[in-house]
């Protein structure tokens, strides 16, 4: 999940994103045609400890895909994937596309390296028990080489298209394809869903579902982000996501010194962010009392600044229906940022749904938006497959 990021968001960035409403869109590139992607390299049954009950058969995944970062260096990624229990369908199983949410950037965090958790495992079991193959990508750098560019939106995408293409090629799925994501998967779900139609052209993509979905704007300004702080004394848990942010730049440019931009007090968790999972990274993090004034030097906001782009969507207007979900109560993703997702995704022509939970927040939203999500999908592919049959 995306965790405690929003939280802290500052009044004047939340009323950027209802001031900036215009659409955002990035022209997608396209992949170069002379790297192979979405080709299996490797499956082998998964550790039945990270298995889900309603699974008649798990496996783990490995596949080639392409350097989202760059966009240009062949690489070799991770997931799981998870077949429904009894006989396979004529023409083979219908795909939900699991995007999970935030982990952490270590390989050791991949979701298919690990339990998953009470939430998830309800959510996706019961996709399962509906009849739909669960794809569940790693993302780059998470039980693959590298480090994980968190919310690196071209990145994301080409990890969730390849791990569909590779499955596919290897069990029986059907080309009758849905993207669910939830906080940093709805990011990764709606970048996927945008550079579908270059990346992955044949791929036939019914729906995207997304909950709790982040949005960068044009306005947004990262920098702003991490550096506003209601109350300057105590913890910030924003500081282990600027960390991430950093270790990114730092990625693509080694010269980057960590102490012109963190202070020596944040200096060892910096180091331990390469290594620690998310919810371990922030208890470090808070017990060692970081926030914005403590932790960051004055340089930090151009950084980050300069990380924003990596972040957007490539297009607003998407060629299938997109369910969007949110709850009233969200202090992760607060409301105002995903209303204003909402409200730029219809703006720009995407077919969409939109439903609020009342009282609800950014965890409780997932399953209960179950009851709104199977039946919108359900509709849906009736509707194509009596289109067909005509």
């Amino acid at each position: 999940m995306f965790n405690r990021l929003w939280r802290y968001v500052s009044a004047a960035l939340v009323a950027s994103l209802v001031i900036g409403r215009a659409a955002h869109a990035i022209t997608p590139e396209t992949a170069p045609v002379t790297i192979p992607h979405g080709g299996i390299v490797e499956r082998q049954p998964l550790k039945a400890d990270y298995g889900l009950a309603e699974a008649g058969a798990q496996f783990s995944i490995r596949y080639s895909s392409i350097d989202g970062v760059d966009g240009i260096e062949a690489r070799e990624d991770t997931g799981a994937v998870f077949l429904p229990k009894g006989p396979t369908p004529q023409g083979g199983w219908p795909v939900v596309v699991w995007a999970h949410g935030t982990v952490g950037i270590a390989s050791a965090c991949a979701p298919s390296l690990n339990v998953r958790s009470p939430r998830d495992i309800q959510y996706l079991d019961t996709w399962l028990s509906l009849g739909f193959a669960v794809v569940a990508p790693d993302y780059a750098g998470l039980g693959s080489r590298g480090l994980h560019h968190y919310l690196n939106s071209r990145a994301e995408a080409y990890s969730v298209l390849d791990s569909l293409l590779a499955a596919r090629s290897v069990f029986p799925l059907q080309n009758r394809v849905v993207l669910i994501g939830q906080s940093q998967g709805a990011h990764a779900a709606f970048a996927a869903a945008g550079y579908q139609p270059q990346y992955a052209p044949d791929v036939k993509i019914i729906a995207t579902i997304l909950t709790g979905t982040p949005y960068f704007n044009a306005q947004t300004s990262a920098g702003k982000l991490f550096s506003s702080q209601p109350d300057p004394g105590a913890p910030d848990p924003k500081i282990p996501y600027a960390m991430y942010m950093f270790l990114s730049a730092a990625d693509r440019d080694p010269s980057l010194n960590p102490a012109k931009y963190f202070s020596p007090q944040a200096l060892p968790v910096l180091r331990e962010a390469h290594t620690l999972c998310i919810d371990t990274l922030t208890d470090r993090s808070t017990a060692a009392g970081l926030n914005a004034g403590n932790s960051m030097q004055p340089d930090i906001q151009k950084l980050l600044d300069s990380q924003t782009p990596s972040l957007r969507y490539p297009t607003l207007r998407i060629q299938h229906p997109v369910f969007i979900g949110m709850g009233s109560e969200d202090n992760d993703v607060p409301l105002i940022m995903q209303q204003a997702f909402a409200r730029d995704v219809t703006k720009a022509g995407t077919k969409t749904l939109v439903r609020v939970y009342q009282g609800l927040d950014h965890d409780a939203t997932v399953n209960p938006s179950l009851r709104d999500t199977v039946p919108f999908l359900l509709q849906l592919m009736s509707t194509k497959k009596g289109a067909r049959a005509q």
